[in-house]
């Protein structure tokens, strides 16, 4: 019942007929289940102390936002602060890291107002922090242009198998957000973290056991940008 309320974001009228109980014994049996897959965050969203230790990329790093419900502004009809220029409406924005190598979430930050950039959210509250601590860094997409010591984005010196590698590892990114947006609570407007937090670990064990995301250093890539590559990372 909470797996089918998050995929589908049934109202409580429809969520209590499809599976036979009363509308408040529903609503409450199913966010104490969703409390619980969230409670497993700690348990499958882990980042270890040596996790690829001495390699320079670790993960990618991209925002994902979420719509939500207007929020009072002592003066205005909208905070602008919250705007999310996905939706073209407030909204709250949550910062992911993937792993290059294994099919794994390593980072979640957030909620953040959707009206700060992909950089801003980055350093503050983001990863910046974490990947200094670590000294390694990321791969991002044009919005985290500012700290090219500890998120990489596509520049003109890449040579040909690097723009190749952030190319596919950026897309593989999009994929692990594409499954986290089939749960359709996800993009209907809502204010709770507990949901995002329990999609994420939902999405965690579907690339572990049942649809793993696609390896960025396919053979012909590997042999044909080698060198470039592991010089690189």
């Amino acid at each position: 019942m909470a797996l089918y309320y998050l995929r589908k974001y049934p109202t409580e009228e429809v969520l209590s007929v499809e599976f036979n109980f009363s509308n408040e014994w529903a609503r409450n049996k199913t966010w104490e289940l969703i409390k619980k897959i969230r409670a497993l965050k700690d348990k499958v969203i882990v980042w270890e102390e040596d996790y690829q230790e001495g390699k320079r990329w670790v993960l990618t790093v991209d925002g994902i936002h979420c719509w939500i419900n207007e929020l009072s502004h002592p003066e205005w009809s909208q905070d602008s602060a919250y705007y999310s220029h996905k939706y073209n409406k407030a909204g709250l924005d949550y910062e992911l890291g993937i792993s290059l190598v294994d099919n794994r979430l390593l980072w979640i930050a957030g909620p953040f107002p959707a009206g700060n950039n992909d950089i801003t959210v980055f350093r503050e509250g983001g990863l910046l922090d974490e990947l200094k601590r670590r000294k390694q860094s990321a791969i991002g997409d044009k919005g985290s242009n500012g700290e090219p010591k500890y998120v990489s984005t596509f520049n003109a010196h890449d040579n040909a198998g690097v723009r190749l590698f952030k190319s596919r590892a950026l897309k593989r990114h999009e994929n692990f957000n594409s499954l986290l947006k089939q749960n359709q609570i996800l993009d209907t407007r809502f204010q709770t973290e507990t949901a995002f937090e329990a999609c994420c670990v939902l999405a965690q064990y579907r690339i572990q056991g049942e649809i793993p995301l696609y390896s960025i250093l396919i053979e012909d890539v590997v042999d044909r940008y080698k060198d470039d590559i592991e010089s690189t990372t």
